[in-house]
């Protein structure tokens, strides 16, 4: 394929799909179709293009199909407009992570090392410690997820609350963790 038959089809299809979506986003078997149809036009063209994607069963309910299929043509658009601004090459596509969201990559260490100075803080309790080892958990559960920025980050809302009541000695330790909102899990 041509350079400028690449660039012509993938603007083509991203403002089709952008139309798509504002008109039809609540149809499931529409945006079922589209995904497909996208998703095998460009799972050989752009690397990395179905990485996260969720696997749509036969078995699923068509609602809960037609949420996945949505949130895999979001993230099918996002591609394209990322290879798009890449220069409609895969070289250094995934090089630089996250640009729209400055967002600090998953770090394992980050959580572990956390872990362990809360352990051995003697100005907190043995239950508190406990609870800040289970919240740490699930803020790593959600930091690892496969959904995408946004959605990590509402479900990490509640945990800005709940810090908001704790020692300062928990808050300044788990606070930074909350940005290892990592997309390419």
């Amino acid at each position: 394929m041509l350079e400028y038959e690449l660039k012509r089809m993938v603007n083509n299809d991203i403002e089709y799909c952008k139309k798509e979506w504002d008109k039809y986003s609540f149809d499931w078997e529409r945006m079922g179709t589209l995904f497909e149809r996208i998703l095998h036009k460009y799972i050989n063209i752009i690397d990395g293009f179905d990485k996260g994607m969720k696997v749509i069963s036969g078995y699923e309910k068509k609602n809960k199909s037609g949420d996945t299929y949505r949130d895999n043509l979001m993230l099918a658009i996002s591609r394209l407009e990322a290879f798009r601004d890449n220069g409609y090459k895969n070289e250094g596509l995934h090089k630089e992570k996250n640009r729209d969201f400055n967002i600090i990559v998953y770090d394992r260490e980050e959580f572990d090392e956390a872990r362990l100075c809360i352990e051995r803080c003697e100005r907190i309790s043995r239950e508190e410690k406990d609870e800040v080892s289970d919240r740490l958990d699930q803020i790593e559960e959600i930091c690892t997820s496969s959904d995408n920025p946004t959605v990590k980050w509402e479900k990490l809302r509640p945990y800005v609350m709940w810090l908001s009541g704790k020692k300062l000695v928990i808050s300044s330790r788990i606070l930074p963790l909350l940005m290892m909102i990592d997309n390419d899990r």
